[in-house]
């Protein structure tokens, strides 16, 4: 075979199986790559969120599970609909109301997987959301929200880390760490305000 023919072939392979896949299901959801990529991250996120939440509660609702793993193919199939915020709320309730206030330092790495998790969902859903369903992620989009959300995964790790020895420290009747986490609560809230701002912007 001449080099000429061995070059045709090779560009005339078919694609690989996995991306020839791949293009298909984003064809018939009218998405782009990329976006499809990003709303596969938001039910990832979602549905381990809810598989840790039935693992940390002692009595997991399991009713409560599979409406958030519905609502969670719905927001990624509509990210700019009311789905988004309501999964995002589901997630939050369907923890606190089932996983009990953490007592030992497993529960609280529980609880910080948690809140990354829910973090994951809510800017996926949202950087989903701020685009047209078949426009690729520019680069510079996906840059910026992965340096917000790095910004409040930082925030979170050192506030959930004053939680922890605060909770410790009032076992031992110390309300020093109490007030040092209330303080850093109410600046990473201020954080996350001016982040979602500039967001909107």
């Amino acid at each position: 075979m001449s080099a000429a023919e061995t070059t045709h072939a090779t560009s005339a392979a078919p694609p690989r199986g996995g991306t020839r896949s791949g293009a298909s299901v984003s064809r018939a959801l009218g998405l782009s790559p990329s976006q499809l990529g990003l709303r596969a991250a938001l039910v990832a996120a979602s549905v381990a969120l809810v598989a840790l939440t039935l693992v940390a509660a002692p009595h997991g609702l399991v009713v409560g599970a599979v409406v958030l793993v519905v609502l969670s193919g719905w927001a990624a199939l509509r990210p700019e609909s009311a789905g988004s915020g309501l999964l995002v709320a589901g997630l939050a309730l369907h923890w606190v109301g089932t996983v009990p206030v953490p007592a030992t330092t497993g529960a609280w790495l529980r609880l910080l997987g948690a809140a990354l998790l829910l973090l994951v969902v809510h800017l996926t859903a949202a950087l989903a959301a701020s685009l047209p369903p078949a426009a690729p992620v520019p680069a510079a989009s996906l840059r910026r929200w992965s340096r917000r959300a790095a910004t409040v995964a930082v925030g979170t790790v050192p506030l959930w880390a004053l939680a922890l020895g605060a909770d410790r420290a009032r076992a031992a009747g110390d309300i020093t760490l109490s007030y040092a986490a209330i303080g850093t609560s109410a600046v990473l809230a201020l954080a996350i305000w001016l982040l979602s701002r500039d967001a909107r912007r």
